[in-house]
């Protein structure tokens, strides 16, 4: 099901545009009226008990796919009925239940149910709402209009993160009702392809921008810290990824660069850069990439490493050979690099081999003083 969910301030510019549409009905709620005018009328009362509310007329709206069975009007009402008190529960909850989009934190599905239940019993009769069916479209949709205000305390429905709420309730109904199930927008997680990267797609293959979020997808599935995500970023997918920082020392932010396999005029690799919020809201910038992918940030562990790493990532090109080769950071891995340099192919010309050796004795040199300035600051006050 696809939810919609809005607060104004127009009783009856909604209820009129809900109830008067071809082929609406009225088929549940707790409100005696059948007009807009009747209707208008209940509805005006109980937003005296809270003037300072500006937006009290509550609208929310459930889309049953096409290919679903159709449901009779007592399982339609019954369906938004349990929708509007799922979302009104939701927006009471504090602390980690409330984080519905983190499985591993939010509220469980029984623990809901069993709020719900309670609160259909005791606390949704206090809210005036009416529940209308649409059948104007191919598919059946309904309309729960509703009153934010509690009548009995003067209370208001809280409206912070509504969407995600009724994301939520819509896919605890389509299991509960046996629909199809839609994902919710943390689940899709990226917006979708513009017209013009759908063409560079067809022409060109993936473009940068989808390359780089499939690179940080893959390397995010087993909850790497920040550093080794972003040296795993290089190393796996020669994707970089360079956090930059406030003078006062705090993040600023993240952003990723990739060589897109074209040149500038001047013939050096044309690179495409995009900060991490530009590049996909859902999940890329510094915050998200910890909230949503899990990655695993400690400024007082992992601040002097990502700063290694963002110079050796500033100094280096995208096609120069050690891009394979890039390794945090630890004695063992350090020396393997080191012993790389004795394992060039032989076919290459002297001066190959002269330019590969010392581009491997450079990294070498940036990894072992990583270490060494790793453990002095870990040892030494």
């Amino acid at each position: 099901m696809i939810p919609k969910v809005k607060a104004n301030k127009s009783f009856r510019g909604t209820t009129k545009y809900v109830i008067e549409k071809e082929k609406a009905k009225i088929i549940g709620g707790n409100m005696y009226g059948r007009s807009t005018n009747e209707l208008v009328e209940q509805f005006t009362l109980s937003p005296h008990l809270n003037p300072q509310l500006k937006d009290p007329c509550y609208h929310l709206m459930l889309s049953v796919p096409q290919t679903d069975i159709t449901l009779s009007d007592d399982e339609l009402a019954n369906l938004s009925q349990r929708h509007f008190a799922n979302v009104i529960v939701l927006s009471q909850l504090k602390g980690d239940e409330s984080q519905v989009i983190q499985p591993d934190k939010r509220i469980s599905d029984t623990k809901l149910k069993q709020l719900v239940d309670e609160f259909i019993e005791t606390e949704l009769p206090a809210y005036d709402f009416f529940i209308a069916r649409h059948s104007d479209k191919e598919h059946d949709h309904t309309h729960i209009v509703a009153s934010r205000v509690n009548n009995l305390d003067g209370k208001s429905i809280r409206t912070w993160n509504n969407y995600t709420h009724s994301e939520h309730s819509a896919r605890l109904l389509e299991r509960e009702f046996q629909l199809t199930p839609v994902q919710s927008s943390w689940e899709r997680k990226q917006k979708a392809m513009t017209r013009n990267q759908l063409e560079r797609v067809e022409r060109d293959g993936l473009p940068g921008e989808e390359i780089m979020r499939r690179a940080i997808e893959q390397v995010a599935v087993n909850k790497p810290t920040m550093p080794q995500l972003i040296e795993r970023l290089w190393r796996e997918h020669q994707v970089k990824a360079v956090v930059s920082y406030y003078g006062h020392g705090g993040v600023r932010g993240i952003k990723f660069d990739i060589d897109i396999g074209s040149v500038n005029e001047d013939s050096s690799p044309r690179l495409l850069w995009k900060q991490g919020g530009n590049l996909n809201k859902y999940k890329c910038s510094f915050t998200k990439i910890q909230t949503e992918l899990g990655i695993n940030y400690d400024p007082s562990r992992d601040d002097s490493e990502i700063k290694h790493l963002n110079s050796f990532l500033e100094s280096v090109d995208n096609n120069q050979v050690n891009q394979q080769l890039i390794s945090t950071i630890s004695p063992k891995k350090a020396q393997t690099i080191a012993e790389t340099k004795h394992q060039l192919t032989p076919d290459k010309s002297d001066e190959e081999q002269r330019a590969s050796s010392e581009l491997i004795n450079t990294i070498s040199d940036f990894v072992s003083q990583s270490v060494v300035e790793s453990t002095l600051s870990k040892t030494l006050p």
